[in-house]
């Protein structure tokens, strides 16, 4: 929560920021015009806009994926509820990703036949509610996905492939990327765009 306020700490009528912490601290930073609370303001309102993901390869592949191929997915997660619907939903972003980016031919459960084998491990999931969103705006933070992908070849457990993606949505409480769902599509995009 941000309010700008006179300072009382001085005679001279200054505006502050407060920033209320999640720890139950704050912090009061005295500015010398109006001019500059209005432009941090305004700084804070357009900080992180649009959602972004990352992607490491830790194992480059080893082979091309042949067109016309059959994949097993599997999607784990820590316990947790937030991180098993993470792992729910980018299961099912990656079974339609996978096809219509012409990646594999089909997805498969776990256990069925295939021609490859992908484990995709979400080793970090950080959810922000909406209601944090809109009472500490920017502050609140982003949502985050993070997960550790392996591909191999099902006939010999060969590792084709193994690298490490994440999401990350917008903070920004008025941008339409601000929710998990946003992190869950860029984790899904990078995920398709390391495979081909």
């Amino acid at each position: 929560m941000v309010a700008v306020r006179p300072c009382q700490c001085q005679r001279v009528m200054q505006p502050y920021v407060t920033f209320h912490l999640e720890w139950g601290r704050s912090v009061k930073i005295c500015l010398r015009s109006g001019l500059a609370a209005l432009g941090l303001v305004g700084l804070l309102s357009l900080a992180a806009c649009s959602s972004s993901g990352t992607l490491a390869v830790s194992t480059p592949k080893s082979e091309p994926i042949p067109a016309g191929k059959m994949v097993a997915l599997s999607v784990t997660s820590a316990g947790d509820e937030d991180s098993r619907d993470a792992a729910e939903r980018l299961k099912n972003d990656l079974f339609g990703r996978l096809v219509s980016e012409g990646v594999f031919k089909q997805v498969v459960q776990t256990g069925q036949p295939a021609d490859y084998r992908m484990t995709v491990a979400l080793s970090g999931v950080e959810h922000v509610s909406q209601t944090a969103r809109i009472l500490l705006g920017v502050l609140a933070g982003s949502n985050e996905l993070t997960a550790d992908v392996t591909l191999v070849r099902a006939t010999n457990g060969t590792v084709v492939e193994k690298f490490k993606v994440t999401g990350e949505s917008a903070s920004h409480p008025l941008s339409g990327e601000n929710g998990i769902e946003d992190a869950i599509r860029e984790a899904a995009a990078k995920t398709v765009q390391a495979l081909k």
